[in-house]
């Protein structure tokens, strides 16, 4: 049983609630029984998993290190005030080509709870592909959480705007704004790259100028607009509505 937070392996882990040693270890922590079982069904590479003695039966059978860790020790290694027993450390996924499905791209947004909810409503659906400018960072243990295995599903493409354009420029690009046409009204072909951008300053201009449709949610009582989240499962919807007909 390792009881120290001083332990090699607990200090490790420790850091990758941060970008820096996420980036640094190619790893990122997955905190909680189902979380770390979705993980496990995706196929998510795991590197070890530290457990209280009473949750030890629920990961034995884990192909990877497991290690029992006392009370102090998981509270140090979680992120949340009341811990699961639980957390993993699991590898960061390789960033795969574009393959020409709908996808999303995320300019600048910066809070990891937008961030997560927006995985979770682009896989539930239909989306595959996450291009990111500037966000905060998905594998976040914050954004992991809101993402509800979201990030277990989708490939995560980080790129620039000046990269976006020369690659992509010519895909039927939507950008959300609250100048655009009626979402509800709007015509959009099956694969398209969807813009939501920064939640005080919106989609950048040079991104903006790449749209072939820009989209708003028509709204009532004199309001100008939806957090980003909100309005992006709305419109994700209504864009994906033709596959349920």
């Amino acid at each position: 049983m390792i009881t120290s937070k001083e332990n090699q392996w607990v200090s490790a882990a420790v850091k990758l609630k941060e970008k820096k040693g996420r980036v640094e270890q190619g790893k990122f922590l997955i905190e909680g029984k189902k979380l770390i079982y979705d993980a496990k069904k995706h196929c998510v590479k795991f590197d070890k998993i530290f457990v209280t003695q009473e949750n030890f039966e629920n990961f034995k059978d884990f192909s990877c290190e497991i290690f029992i860790v006392t009370e102090q020790v998981i509270k140090y290694l979680s992120d949340t005030k009341t811990n699961q027993g639980a957390v993993a450390v699991a590898y960061l996924p390789l960033q795969k080509e574009y393959d020409g499905t709908k996808a999303l791209l995320l300019d600048r947004i910066q809070d990891p709870r937008n961030i997560g909810a927006i995985i979770r409503t682009a896989c539930a659906s239909g989306y595959k592909n996450v291009f990111l400018i500037d966000c905060a960072d998905v594998f976040s243990p914050k954004a992991i959480r809101c993402g509800m295995s979201g990030q277990f599903m989708l490939n995560f493409i980080e790129t620039t705007a000046l990269d976006f354009s020369a690659k992509y420029g010519d895909c039927f690009i939507v950008c959300a704004d609250m100048l655009g046409e009626n979402i509800f009204n709007a015509q959009c072909p099956e694969n398209h790259i969807l813009v939501f951008g920064n939640e005080g300053q919106g989609v950048s201009e040079d991104l903006a100028k790449l749209a072939k449709l820009t989209v708003s949610i028509p709204m009532e009582n004199n309001l100008e607009s939806l957090n980003v989240a909100v309005s992006g499962g709305i419109i994700m919807y209504q864009l994906s509505r033709t596959q349920w007909r």
